[in-house]
């Protein structure tokens, strides 16, 4: 065979082999893909699925932008010891053990974390040790330690080079601690939510998405992809009418109080008269270690006999029925009289006879109260349906519908209940044989002082997707006119000499005026004991008394010491919210001075503030301010010509930034994650810090001064 036709056969025999290679390939593709596709296609959907995600919790905040509850988001590092190379494993195991020796909270020193790590695959190479695909390395890390870690040898090869694995994970933070805490809510994983995080849960919680995940072991299961890489959808933000200033003055004054009196528990709430949004509302009880916790909503889910702040109801209903006027008599009787066969009472025993109306309201008389309501409704069933129907005009037979899941349904009897007694008009007429909710009570007051007008409670304003959608929530009026405009003009007028003269004289302002009624609710009403009667002390009214601005009722449920009275337990506390609220809101200055002269409209743009990027962009975003966009983490919003310029605010390592002019939360993200401890005082924005910006950090503690 000469060279030519021994050079082709050789070719035909090369070309022959690479037809056959190509034609294995070919069936072993056909037979995975058609004859054996469903096979492993099934063992494939067992390694891999789909799992709903959800989404990052919405935010919430106050309508002046304070953040109230937000989710943080940590992570914990996992390690497949199996997934490196023996090159790149043998090559990196030392210094990896040496990092995770400095930087994780374990005891181990860098060799036994060698020694581990090294065993751990081993033993996960040569028979499958369990944990070997998941071994735990640490736990609880926030953004800037993850990013630290990811850059540790071996983990920077990521999941299928190195065996880094990160499992993401978050925890809902309230910035304010305790400070409307019941309110606010909690999204509990094994239990009913509750407060506004349970009522607008659907919006918060936002849409699930998808992840896809991977078996490695007997029950465990990683992302498929990095979970830095996938940016999980968000939730609904909220827009409260909190405000955080009368928050912590109501908070503080309240808790003082249940202290002084070592009360089984107490609630406070102020409410704006013009609107119906509620300011603050805080709520205490006695837990089984003796301190004083938010652990429910008294306010909106306790319902009870208020006493003699429904006083106001029975005479608004002799009033608006023309019965009575100020100037009505009635006979006191010296403060005793028999109903049928049951004795009231008043408070204590006065000597007094015959007065006006007008007094008996102010001293809060429960025989004159009771007298006049027993002599014109309580003649008929007519009349006492009338009463009742008095009760439902002024809405004290309705839910306020408030923004909190719980609330209580007002107990109001009807004449054609079993339970009607001969005795029922004139002990509903002072406050018993009917239950309300402290803000069921607090509404018919608000509604006094907004000159008969009912406005809905309610504790948000808006809510706001992602995608910038947008609902929001106005002023809702229940009921355009409750009563005449003389019937309010009266309740208005004797409820201002309650503190001029009556049982709330004691409390009178020397800044300025305010109008109210004192309540003071007996169980056990009936029994001689002593021992076994407890009493509920409350005050409602509102502030200043012309020109009305915010309502407030308080209650001191069970007071044990220093007095069980509303005017001794409730209407100090009254007087204490109300003052601080005066010397703090300038509106209410201005409300009872002479009326300032109008000012030009005007906008100035923000001139400084400091946050992450991504929230300030969607600040400026949500309220229409153009603005550059920065590519850096922190960033300060400066003026420019034509729009706002996010500058960039750089953190080094090691060294005190300055965080003048950000909130609470982004400072002491900052701080802590740079290994500061941190102290503060105040809310709002940071004004002062305590160590010098661009001195070393070594282990200090650092104070803030934010307002």
């Amino acid at each position: 065979m000469d060279k030519k036709n021994e050079l082709l056969l050789r070719v035909y025999v090369v070309l022959l082999m690479f037809i056959l290679f190509a034609l294995v390939i070919a069936f072993k593709i056909i037979k995975i893909n058609v004859i054996e596709g469903e096979k492993w296609r099934a063992k494939a959907e067992q390694n891999l699925r789909w799992v709903e995600v959800d989404a990052t919790r919405g935010d919430i905040y106050t309508e002046d932008g304070k953040l109230l509850s937000t989710s943080t988001t940590f992570f914990d590092i996992y390690m497949d010891l199996t997934q490196a190379s023996n090159e790149n494993f043998n090559k990196e195991i030392d210094s990896l053990s040496y990092y995770l020796a400095k930087y994780t909270n374990s005891d181990r020193s860098r060799a036994q974390w060698k020694q581990l790590l090294v065993k751990k695959r081993e033993g996960g190479i040569s028979w499958n040790e369990p944990g070997s695909k998941y071994y735990s390395i640490a736990k609880n890390l926030d953004f800037f330690q993850l990013q630290k870690f990811k850059q540790f040898p071996l983990f920077r090869r990521g999941q299928y080079g190195g065996g880094f694995i990160v499992k993401d994970k978050t925890k809902r933070t309230k910035p304010f601690g305790s400070l409307a805490e019941r309110t606010i809510g909690e999204d509990r994983e094994n239990a009913s939510k509750i407060g506004i995080e349970g009522y607008f849960d659907k919006q918060l919680a936002g849409v699930k998405d998808q992840k896809l995940m991977k078996r490695i072991g007997p029950g465990i299961e990683v992302p498929v992809y990095d979970p830095m890489e996938y940016e999980p959808k968000k939730g609904a933000n909220l827009i409260t009418t909190l405000d955080m200033g009368i928050q912590d003055i109501v908070h503080s004054e309240l808790l003082k109080a249940v202290k002084k009196h070592e009360a089984r528990a107490g609630t406070a709430i102020v409410m704006e008269v013009a609107t119906g949004k509620i300011r603050a509302i805080s709520n205490f009880k006695l837990n089984q270690r003796g301190n004083y916790a938010e652990l429910y909503n008294y306010g909106i889910g306790e319902r009870s006999e208020p006493g003699s702040t429904f006083k106001l109801a029975s005479l608004m209903a002799l009033v608006e029925a023309g019965y009575a006027n100020p100037d009505t008599k009635v006979d006191l009787e010296g403060g005793v009289k028999k109903f049928s066969d049951l004795w009231m009472r008043d408070s204590h025993r006065h000597g007094l006879r015959e007065v006006d109306l007008k007094t008996a309201f102010a001293k809060s008389s429960n025989v004159g109260i009771a007298s006049l309501a027993d002599r014109y409704f309580n003649q008929s069933n007519e009349t006492r349906m009338q009463f009742v129907g008095m009760l439902n005009q002024f809405g004290l037979s309705e839910v306020s519908g408030v923004e909190i899941v719980g609330e209580k349904t007002p107990y109001i009897k009807n004449p054609n209940d079993k339970n009607w007694y001969g005795t029922t008009i004139p002990w509903m007429s002072h406050g018993y044989e009917l239950e309300l909710t402290p803000l069921q009570i607090l509404n018919l007051y608000n509604t006094v002082a907004n000159d008969g007008k009912m406005m809905k409670p309610y504790l948000v304003s808006e809510v706001y997707d992602e995608n910038g959608k947008q609902i929001s929530f106005y002023p809702k009026v229940m009921k355009e006119r409750i009563a005449s405009d003389y019937t309010i003009a009266v309740a208005q007028e004797l409820l201002e000499e309650v503190v001029k003269s009556g049982t709330a004289k004691s409390l009178q302002s020397t800044f300025f005026d305010f109008a109210g009624k004192t309540g003071t609710a007996r169980f056990g009403y009936a029994d001689k004991d002593e021992e076994v009667k407890r009493y509920n002390g409350s005050f409602a009214g509102y502030f200043p008394a012309e020109n009305p601005r915010y309502s407030c009722i308080v209650v001191i449920y069970e007071p044990k010491v220093d007095g069980f009275y509303g005017g001794t337990v409730a209407g100090p506390v009254f007087k204490s919210i109300a003052e601080q609220c005066f010397a703090s809101k300038k509106n209410l200055i201005a409300s009872i001075t002479d009326e300032e002269k109008p000012k030009l409209a005007s906008f100035q743009k923000p001139n400084y503030s400091v946050g992450f990027s991504k929230d300030l962009e969607e600040v400026l975003k949500y309220v229409g301010l153009d603005y550059s966009e920065s590519d850096y983490p922190w960033s300060v919003v400066a003026p420019g010509e034509h729009s706002l310029q996010l500058k960039p605010k750089k953190v080094k390592k090691a060294i005190v930034p300055s965080v003048e002019g950000m909130g609470l939360r982004d400072a002491t993200f900052i701080l802590e994650n740079l290994g500061l401890k941190v102290e503060s005082e105040g809310y709002g924005k940071v004004i002062a810090q305590s160590l010098k910006p661009g001195s070393k950090i070594e282990d200090q503690t650092i104070e803030i001064k934010l307002n």
